[in-house]
């Protein structure tokens, strides 16, 4: 799944004294590689605890193929979001941190924020998935002998068209299935936050900008919730509804924060961010795009500020009741930055001073 942050992930214990609440936000720590802290939600081993105890009932799997299945999808998922993690330090951005949930997994990402960045990014999470269906697909096609002997499309022609003739076939197969899943998940659900939803966003960031992008894609990812949890209700499948509800409200959260900072600011980072972000050890040099980008940003800043000297000269002149509203509005624009600016500069100072 795409990359969400959220600070209450952070901490191993969540609400301490409280179990409930425990179980909401806390997570436990399992191992470190590669520099890449993975952890687990404590509903995910309440979930694989129940999946455990109700395997074995008339209608389950039983405790062994349980297990199995689990660990087969763990694993697989777990991979995933090392895909994003890889991907963004590629970029040149930093990823240290994996977060394992009952609804996939969370990769901490932080690519350059720039359109190509986060694409590869977000595109590496289902390569990777990709990349293991090829692998077992040639491996069942080699054990088999034929590559007619398994469901290319299983989801269509059914499962039943496999038959394993051996126990490591079926488990290459069973891998084979669940990449294949996890493929068609991402990919096939377009509306953000999925996958599928942030490749369409930063395709469109390319033409339409950072802003309009991800309200766009916010917009049809709360369309597209909707449609996944009556889906959901009319099957009476849990999951879907749980994934609708976790898709509609970051949806929600995101245009919420979009709306309170407005246009000018993302366009202002994104320039910024272009112009001036550490090379990376494969780029020497920055790109042409990122020069026009940062000349034409310092030529808009010039204007800019000729134009609000200009009716500040008015001001003084003739009075503020001779401003036009188009004036007055530049002007206050220009006093709220100003101010913003003055109050980061000074929560820096007293950050420092500590």
């Amino acid at each position: 799944m795409a990359f969400q942050d959220r600070h209450y992930y952070r901490e191993g214990g969540g609400a301490t004294g409280n179990p409930f609440m425990w179980l909401l936000t806390g997570s436990l720590p399992l191992f470190t590689i590669m520099g890449v802290r993975v952890r687990m939600h404590a509903s995910l081993l309440v979930f694989m605890i129940l999946q455990l105890l109700f395997s074995g009932g008339p209608n389950g799997i039983g405790p062994k193929s349980a297990l199995t299945s689990m660990a087969i999808l763990f694993v697989s998922v777990l991979l995933h979001e090392f895909g994003h993690i890889f991907g963004a330090r590629i970029m040149g951005g930093r990823g240290e941190e994996i977060l394992m949930w009952p609804l996939g997994g969370l990769a901490f990402a932080d690519p350059p924020r720039r359109p190509w960045p986060s694409l590869v990014t977000t595109a590496c999470g289902p390569l990777v998935n990709v990349v293991i269906c090829v692998i077992t697909g040639v491996t069942l096609i080699i054990m088999s002998r034929s590559a007619g002997s398994i469901p290319w499309f299983p989801f269509v022609t059914g499962l039943k068209s496999f038959i394993p003739t051996s126990t490591v076939q079926f488990y290459v197969f069973w891998i084979f299935l669940v990449n294949y899943a996890l493929t068609m998940f991402n990919l096939l659900l377009v509306f953000y936050p999925f996958d599928g939803g942030r490749i369409v966003q930063e395709l469109l960031w390319f033409k339409y900008g950072y802003y309009k992008s991800m309200m766009f894609a916010t917009a049809v990812g709360m369309v597209g919730a909707c449609i996944v949890a009556a889906v959901g209700l009319v099957s009476l499948s849990l999951l879907l509804i749980l994934i609708a509800g976790f898709g509609f409200y970051t949806c929600w959260q995101q245009r919420t924060m979009l709306k309170q900072a407005g246009p000018e600011e993302f366009e202002a980072e994104t320039l910024y961010a272009a112009a001036y972000e550490p090379l990376t050890p494969k780029r020497k040099q920055p790109s042409r795009w990122a020069v026009r980008r940062a000349e034409k940003q310092q030529r808009q800043e010039k204007a800019e500020q000729e134009n609000i000297d200009a009716i500040l000269a008015k001001v003084s002149a003739q009075g503020m009741n001779s401003l036009t509203w188009s004036e007055k509005r530049t002007l206050q624009r220009a006093t709220e930055r100003q101010r913003k600016a003055d109050a980061e500069r000074e929560a820096k100072y007293r950050r420092s001073t500590r």
